[in-house]
């Protein structure tokens, strides 16, 4: 039972409080709109998040993390997006690499990346890629050489990485490269120091303070002890789709974007002064049009939350039948309920975006409050692998059958 008849949306989920992070989430989301404004890169608020172990939310206690479920960890990140998306984003290819270590914590490489992890560290990458593809082919990478330098005692490298979401903020960089002396392909494991930079060059008109603009790394030393073997092949009865997470992820941000609309909806009302002259009240709270426009801002964006668990519940059974006999179908099945997922999210959440400016109309035009930034940021995080894609698959898969791609970037 509660002590009051409101039973409103709440910024952070108890979970979050639980685990120690609600202060922190709560002090991000007092200061987004500011930082959006002043284009203030959230070096402190991540590196806040990382010492309270938000990015070891999977690992044990013991090893230095939380001891967190999958899903568990899609309510913790969705709570970080509700109150600063371009913060909940910066993490994604980080707890991406921490749930590909976690299954293959025996090989070293994998166990490098857990024991940095444990250290409230964050891991980003150092693929070297260009933003240039050809018509119908797949994103590549195109593998940075490594030669060693038997002055430096260590190998060295360079290159550039495009779209580098997250770098900015990381402490360490994960990347595959051809090593000179075998000229074997190898993974390897490069800590910040000279050499790293990062341009904070991203031009999108939403998820400014992300990161995401150009890694560089010149002339970096990578010691032959951070290098390692390349992962073993995967069995030919390993469900293909390994990438589901990604989409889950980036989708479960605009479910917390949706929340905070829903939030700054309510403080947009209160916050009125004055009533339309042809309205009903004298309030802008007693305005049935308006009260009913709230209404329908917190339904959606509660029914926008629900389809996004109902895509993390499915990668949630999808993870639990790893190296099992269910785990094609339950992978496929967590696939094709990331698409539906985005599908629904990308159509809905930039609609609820408007209603805030509808509900608050010229009075919240300013960007001074930088509510603009909620349609900003939906649009600019549903742009990655759109929407009609994943719709023709959907009806496709309905009529014969058709399989998703397996490419990272579906």
């Amino acid at each position: 039972m509660t002590d009051t008849n409101t039973i409103g949306v709440r910024l952070v989920s108890p979970l979050s409080a639980k685990l120690g992070f609600a202060e922190v989430i709560a002090g991000i989301a007092a200061s987004a709109a500011a930082r959006e404004r002043e284009h203030r890169l959230p070096f402190e608020e991540i590196a806040q998040l990382k010492a309270l172990g938000f990015g070891a939310l999977r690992l044990p206690a013991d090893a230095g993390g939380h001891g967190a479920s999958l899903s568990e960890l899609f309510v913790v990140a969705r709570d970080v997006a509700a109150a600063d998306s371009n913060i909940a984003h910066a993490f994604r290819n980080h707890l991406w690499q921490v749930e590909a270590a976690l299954r293959q914590r025996d090989h070293p490489f994998h166990a490098h990346v857990l024991e940095l992890t444990g250290k409230r560290k964050t891991v980003g990458l150092s693929f070297t890629e260009t933003d240039v593809v050809a018509a119908g082919a797949r994103p590549g990478k195109v593998l940075t050489r490594l030669e060693w330098d038997e002055i430096r005692q260590a190998y060295v490298g360079s290159g550039d990485k495009v779209y580098a979401t997250g770098n900015l903020y990381n402490d360490a960089f994960i990347g595959v490269a051809v090593e000179s002396r075998a000229g074997n392909t190898v993974q390897y494991v490069l800590e910040r120091g000279p050499g790293v930079g990062n341009d904070d060059d991203w031009q999108g008109f939403g998820q400014r303070l992300t990161g995401s603009g150009t890694a560089k790394f010149r002339d970096v030393a990578v010691p032959a002890a951070h290098v390692y073997p390349t992962d073993p092949p995967r069995s030919d009865e390993a469900a293909p789709w390994g990438f589901t997470f990604h989409q889950v992820y980036l989708t479960n941000c605009i479910a917390g974007i949706a929340r905070r609309v829903a939030l700054d909806a309510v403080e947009v009302l209160r916050s009125r002064g004055r009533n339309f002259y042809h309205g009903e009240a004298a309030h802008p709270t007693d305005e049935p049009v308006l009260q009913a426009l709230l209404g329908r801002i917190r339904a959606y964006a509660a029914s926008v939350e629900a389809t996004a668990d109902r895509a993390v519940a499915a990668l949630q059974r999808a993870w639990d039948a790893h190296a099992s006999a269910g785990e094609y179908d339950a992978t496929l099945a967590a696939t094709f309920a990331a698409a539906e997922a985005k599908v629904v999210i990308d159509d809905l959440a930039p609609q609820i975006a408007n209603w805030l400016i509808d509900l608050g109309s010229g009075s919240v035009v300013s960007r001074v409050g930088a509510l603009d930034r909620h349609w900003r940021n939906i649009k600019v995080i549903a742009s990655h692998n759109p929407r009609l894609y994943k719709e023709r698959l959907l009806g496709q898969n309905a009529l014969s059958g058709k399989l998703p791609p397996t490419g990272a970037f579906f």
